[in-house]
C-alpha cells in the first residue's frame, strides 16, 4: 500500500474523486480501481453467506467488479455519501438480476441482462428483491468491510515500520487489535527496551494506527460526513 501522509483534514479522498470523475478521468479510473481491489473480500463474503460456492461467488464478484471499472458510477452526486452503502446497494441490485436471470432461464428464456445503473426514486441502487430474506442483514456485509478497513490501515502501519524495525512492530502488533499480548515487561526484554520504552512505543503505535484508521476511512465517505461517528460504528460492528 502506498504511505500516506495523515493531516487534519482530508482535502480530496478517493471515493469523492470517483464521484466527482465519475470514472471519466484516468485519475477517477485510477480511485475506482483501488477501493474495488481494496474491498473485493467484503462483497465475496457477501456473495458466500447468500448461498453461491466459493467459485461462484468469486466468479459473480470479478463479474461485478469488472462492470464497476468499466461503467463507473452513473450519476455523480455528492449526496451519495458512504461508499460502503453504495457499494452493498449496487451488489444486492446485482445479486437480484442473477435471480431473475436464473428464473427466466428456468422457465425457457433468453439472456436478460441486468444493469447496476438502474437507480430508485432516492438516486440509490434499485433492489428488486420482492422476498427481503433473499439477501441477509446489511451487518454482515459491514464486519467484513470493517475488517477490510483495518487489515488496510495495519498493511499502512507495518509499511512505516521496515528497514529493520519490523521486529518490534510485529512485538508490538497485538496490542493494535485487542489480542492476547504478553506484558510489557515480557516485550521490553524480547525487544531489548526498557519497560518504560515499551508502552511510549504501544501508545505510539496506537495512536498512529488511529490516524491511518481514520484516513482509510476517510477514503470511502463523501468529505462533508463525519470521519468519527464511521469509525465508531465500524468498531461497534467489528466486536
Amino acid at each position: 500500500m502506498q504511505s500516506t501522509h495523515v493531516t487534519g483534514s482530508f482535502m480530496s479522498t478517493r471515493w469523492t474523486l470517483v464521484l466527482r470523475a465519475n470514472a471519466a478521468s484516468p485519475e477517477g479510473r485510477a480511485a475506482l480501481s483501488d477501493l474495488c481491489a481494496a474491498y473485493y473480500q467484503p462483497v465475496f463474503v457477501f456473495l458466500r453467506r447468500l448461498g453461491f460456492d466459493a467459485d461462484a461467488a468469486r466468479d459473480h464478484a470479478h463479474s461485478f467488479f469488472a462492470h464497476l471499472l468499466q461503467r463507473g458510477f452513473p450519476g455523480p452526486d455528492p449526496e451519495r455519501g458512504r461508499f460502503r452503502s453504495y457499494l452493498l446497494g449496487a451488489v444486492k441490485y446485482f445479486v437480484s438480476g442473477l435471480q431473475t436471470h436464473a428464473r427466466r432461464a428456468k422457465r425457457g428464456g433468453g439472456m436478460v441482462h441486468e444493469s447496476l445503473d438502474a437507480e430508485a426514486d432516492d438516486g440509490s441502487p434499485a433492489l428488486m428483491i420482492g422476498d427481503p430474506t433473499v439477501i441477509p442483514m446489511a451487518e454482515a456485509f459491514d464486519r467484513e468491510w470493517a475488517v477490510a478497513v483495518m487489515n488496510r490501515a495495519v498493511a499502512a502501519l507495518a509499511a512505516e515500520h521496515l528497514h529493520g524495525r519490523e521486529g518490534q512492530f510485529e512485538a508490538l502488533r497485538p496490542w493494535l487489535m485487542g489480542d492476547e499480548v504478553s506484558s510489557h515487561a515480557e516485550t521490553a526484554r524480547a525487544l531489548g527496551m526498557s519497560e518504560g520504552a515499551v508502552k511510549v512505543a504501544v501508545h505510539r503505535l496506537r495512536k498512529r494506527f488511529r490516524e491511518l484508521l481514520r484516513h482509510e476511512i476517510a477514503q470511502t465517505l463523501d468529505e462533508h460526513e463525519n470521519v468519527e461517528d464511521e469509525l465508531r460504528y465500524l468498531c461497534s460492528v467489528h466486536g
